[in-house]
């Protein structure tokens, strides 16, 4: 039987429902987050509640628990289900309403919480890498909400059908004017020499929780980055291209329009940092259990 938290309760998953009135499911009112799960532990938990929280706040949707109501949640979940190694998604709908557009706060949200077993091998994507692919679906951020994981995706999904060979292969989103935007699930980057650039979130792209981390990683490791408008052409004189999100950490891109990319000094020199940075945590959450 596979449980699941839905509105403080574990039930089974199969006996989850929820409002076909729900303005989840008739207007996609609503975030998640994606939280990568080391161990027994939730990594970067209070800043994936953070952003879950400020996109509640942006749709008016009350926030059902606090921080520690969410993580004791969490914990028990873990614990029963004994998944050490894998993911966890985080849910909120808006909650039933009926027909129409609301116009106040949202009182009574719906929460879920799921966990999955990891999908891949822990190294496996740093190991093999991906190749990326042009979607001609740009980055359509929806007004006011793309720095948060809503409920509303229909932009990524009509991008992830494009690319056959997912997620062998990540898609590229452009921006309408066709700079560099974003992964369909990720957040990009690039380096030429020992200089690192990423798309600014001024361009309307996730405030990705990976993005931030590898941002204050470089710093730590007086690596110069910056943000910005950037162009395909600037990836074809990129030394190296990679991709990142929660679950997949940091991952190499090895084909780009054709060519190979075979450097990954940078790269290795952040994940080595990454990896590092989560033994070091584990550590430490172990000392404090």
């Amino acid at each position: 039987m596979s449980v699941m938290w839905m509105n403080g309760e574990l039930i089974d998953e199969q006996a989850a429902s929820i409002s076909v009135l729900d303005h989840g499911v008739l207007y996609g009112i609503g975030a998640f987050e994606t939280i990568r799960i080391y161990e027994g532990h939730p990594f970067l938990l209070d800043d994936h509640l953070d952003r879950l929280h400020s996109g509640l706040e942006r749709m008016c949707i009350r926030a059902p628990y606090t921080h520690e109501q969410w993580r004791e949640q969490i914990q028990k979940l873990i614990a029963i289900t004994a998944q050490k190694e894998g993911t966890l998604r985080l849910t909120v709908t808006a909650g039933k309403e009926g027909l129409g557009l609301a116009t106040r706060v949202y009182e009574n949200p719906q929460t879920m919480i799921f966990i999955r077993p990891l999908p891949h091998g822990h190294h496996t994507w740093f190991t093999q890498g991906k190749q990326l692919q042009v979607c001609t679906v740009p980055r359509q951020a929806v007004g006011g909400a793309e720095s948060f994981k809503t409920a509303n995706y229909m932009n990524s999904v009509l991008a992830r059908q494009e690319i056959h060979d997912f997620p062998r292969t990540e898609g590229l989103m452009l921006t309408p004017e066709g700079k560099l935007a974003e992964g369909i699930v990720s957040n990009l980057f690039f380096a030429k020499g020992n200089t690192i650039f990423t798309p600014a979130r001024s361009l309307g792209i996730l405030d990705g929780i990976t993005r931030r981390f590898l941002i204050q990683l470089a710093k730590q490791e007086e690596l110069k980055l910056i943000e910005g408008a950037f162009t395909e052409i600037d990836l074809d004189e990129a030394d190296e291209i990679w991709v990142t999100n929660s679950v997949q950490e940091i991952v190499p891109i090895i084909t780009w329009r054709g060519v190979t990319k075979t450097e990954r000094t940078v790269m290795n020199q952040l994940y080595k940092r990454y990896q590092l940075y989560t033994q070091q945590q584990l550590l430490t959450m172990e000392q404090l259990s």
